[in-house]
């Protein structure tokens, strides 16, 4: 398992200070959180990357964690208006299904994504 190559989904109560307690869990075991974004609805979740994914394993677990754990893809991509549009659009004329997506990095003339999909 890589450094930050999972992806972790964890459902959550709609209540406040439910993501904190699963950031401090994370934290307590001196993980970075790299990407985040959480969502309120049904069900409430967070998808999280971090720079450990076993020791955010442990984390989730020792906090009782209600989460999946799914394989980070990267790309590269220009930096330029419509490379995502076509990134995107090139995917789903493939039949791949994207889950998740996240700007990891961007630097110069480039962009670094990593994304999930459902197979």
């Amino acid at each position: 398992m890589g450094a930050f190559d999972k992806e972790f989904r964890v459902k959550m109560t709609d209540e406040p200070g439910a993501l904190a307690a699963h950031c401090e869990a994370i934290a307590a075991e001196d993980v970075n959180i790299l990407a985040i974004v959480a969502i309120a609805g049904e069900p409430t979740s967070a998808a999280i990357v971090t720079d450990n994914a076993a020791a955010t394993i442990t984390a989730l677990n020792v906090a009782g964690a209600d989460y999946s754990v799914t394989d980070l893809k990267f790309a590269k991509l220009e930096h330029k208006p419509g490379s995502l549009a076509s990134f995107t659009r090139e995917m789903g004329e493939s039949g791949i299904n994207l889950t998740s997506l996240y700007v990891m990095a961007i630097e110069g003339d480039s962009a670094t994504i990593g994304y999930t999909t459902d197979d």
